[in-house]
This record gives structure tokens, sequence and C-alpha cells, in this order.
């Protein structure tokens, strides 16, 4: 074939793929991946209303300073195999709606503020790496995932998330374990011997403050409790009911959560409390507060103490709301449960 004939059919072939690319257009993240490139950006730049509905069903980011905004009536969907970055800002309006079946990874200085729905379907996950509000009206549910990278602290919560809420791993700080900014003392994690000097000054507030809105008398029978003191008061109940029944009911020195300064004990220490007026007003109340019934019934398998219906620990308001709205304890909302 002469050298003319050769540049003629290289031509033509040219021409032959672009024209089948016209025709069959590869999807956005095969091309992405074709290409070694990068995520579409969705919006570089200002605010992107969606009124209607708008399927995400390949890989797009939207960029630090971008806001995404679902309106009422609007429809967002992230389709199974697709992944929406977000480091900017995802709005949801009352009567507006995200369907998360795909994933939704929130980087660091994102936000998501939803005073309308999410729902995080099956497969679906969100990762939290940056903050989200859910206000007042706001619902962020379905049977997916809502991994918190960080905090708790970085949801702030006035609606209601009822999807299942992944903890992140425990970390141990001078001899502190956290998870998710939040101290956990129970049989298994403990605190240090110097560990601690006194009732919280944010959880004594939030009392006083309970207190004032139940009516009730609701006195501190104890709250701040060092580790000697810890100590003492296990000797004691030791030497009543023997070693194995006082383990049941109060936590050896180094594992009691008095020691925090987070936790009290309310007005009463029978099991009996929890039958008063008084007692069912704190079970049913005491998280709008910031605090959690701490050893609720039928869960010493879990928790690892008897049921107590007098002991309350201070999570924070919001945080508190978290563990009330998914109905479980502490051990099984932070992931430190191991049945």
């Amino acid at each position: 074939m002469s050298r003319t004939l050769r540049t003629a059919a290289a031509f033509m072939a040219a021409v032959l793929v672009i024209a089948l690319a016209a025709v069959f257009p590869l999807d956005m993240t095969s091309r992405a991946e074709a290409a070694g490139t990068a995520p579409a950006v969705l919006i570089d730049k200002g605010t992107k209303k969606i009124t209607k509905t708008y399927t995400i069903s390949s890989d797009v980011v939207i960029p630090k300073g971008a806001v995404l905004y679902v309106k009422n009536g609007g429809k967002l969907y992230i389709k199974s195999g697709a992944e929406l970055t977000l480091n900017g800002t995802l709005k949801i309006a009352a009567g507006g709606s995200v369907f998360v079946q795909g994933a939704l990874n929130c980087g660091e200085g994102s936000l998501i503020s939803a005073t309308g729905k999410m729902k995080i379907l099956k497969a679906g996950t969100v990762s939290l790496g940056g903050t989200m509000k859910v206000n007042k009206g706001g619902n962020i549910c379905g049977l997916g995932t809502l991994e918190v990278l960080n905090n708790f602290s970085d949801i702030s919560c006035k609606g209601t998330v009822t999807a299942k809420i992944k903890a992140p791993a425990p970390i141990k700080t001078d001899g502190v374990t956290t998870v998710g900014g939040v101290i956990i003392v129970n049989r298994e994690f403990d605190l240090p011997k110097d560990y601690g000097d006194g009732l919280d000054e944010s959880t004594y507030n939030a009392y006083l403050k309970m207190k004032n809105a139940s009516g009730y008398n609701m006195s501190i029978v104890s709250g701040f409790r060092s580790y000697e003191k810890q100590k003492a008061t296990f000797a004691y109940w030791e030497s009543i009911d023997g070693f194995e029944r006082a383990d049941r009911y109060s936590a050896q020195p180094g594992h009691s959560e008095h020691q925090t300064g987070l936790a009290m004990d309310i007005s009463s220490l029978k099991q009996s409390y929890g039958e008063t007026e008084e007692g069912k007003w704190l079970a049913a109340n005491c998280w709008k507060y910031g605090f959690l019934l701490r050893y609720p019934k039928n869960s010493e398998y879990i928790t690892g103490y008897i049921y107590e219906p007098w002991h309350v620990r201070y999570l924070g308001v919001s945080t508190a709301k978290l563990v009330h709205d998914s109905g479980l304890s502490l051990e099984e909302f932070l992931g430190v449960y191991n049945s």
C-alpha cells in the first residue's frame, strides 16, 4: 500500500472513531478512569439549585466554596456505584430530599445542613469528615450508614437521626479513652488514678436546668468521686454484699463514671425510684438536657451493671439526642460492645 493510501486509511479510521464516540459516548466515570483524571466538578463556584429530580450516576466533586441546594420539591439521587465528594456545602431545604445509594464523602471543612430529608439506603454510606447540621424538622434516616470520622460534636442535631451511626475507633490519650470525643469508662476502659478534680461545670449547669424544668426536688445523691473515694465505696459495698454481688452495681476504682465528673446519682439509690413520677420523668426527659440514663433495664449484659434508674451521664444536648434517637446503650452506640 502506498504512503498516500496508508495516510488516507488512517484519516478515515480516526473519523470513524470520533463518529462512534459521538453516537456511543462513554459515561463520565469511564472517561475519567480511562484518562486517569479526577472526578468531574459538579459546580465550580456559586450555588446550584435543584428544584426537580437530579441524578448523580458517576463520580463528581463539589469544591470548597460551592453550594448544592436541594430546594422544596427537589430530589437528589446518588446512585449505586457513584461517589459524591463534598468539600463545599450541601443544603437540604424543608420539602427537599436526598437519597444516597452510593457514597457521599464529606471532606474537612464541608457542611451538610438538613432541614429536609436525607435517606441513606441499605448499600449507601455517608462519611462525615466535616460538619452536619440536622435542623429542626430535618431527618437523617434509612438502613445505610452514617460514619463519623472525627467527633460526634461535628453533628448538631435538632431534628432526628435514625440512620445507623458508625463511630470512629477508640483513642487512648494520657490513659483516658475517648470515642468520637466521648469519654468511655466501664469494665473494660478505665481512668488514671489522678484523673478528675470535681463535677464538670457544664454537667452541673445542665442538671440545674433539668431540675428546674422537672418541677421535682431531684437532689444529687452522689456526684464526683475520686479514685480513692471509689476504692473506699467499693470496699464498703463488698463488705456488705460480698465481691460478686457488689461488682454488679458498684464499679471498681478507676472504672467509675463518677470519676469523670460527668455522672451523678439522682434522688435515690433504689430501683423502685424508676417507678416514681420523678424517676419516670427523668428517664423520659433527661436527654433533652444532655443526659443519658446510663444503665437501663435489661442491659446488664451490655453495660456491665444492673438497672440504675438514678444514674445519669452527661454527653451534651446534641450527642445525647443522637444516642436517644438510636435507642442504643452508650456501649452499643460507640461501637465498644462485644457480645
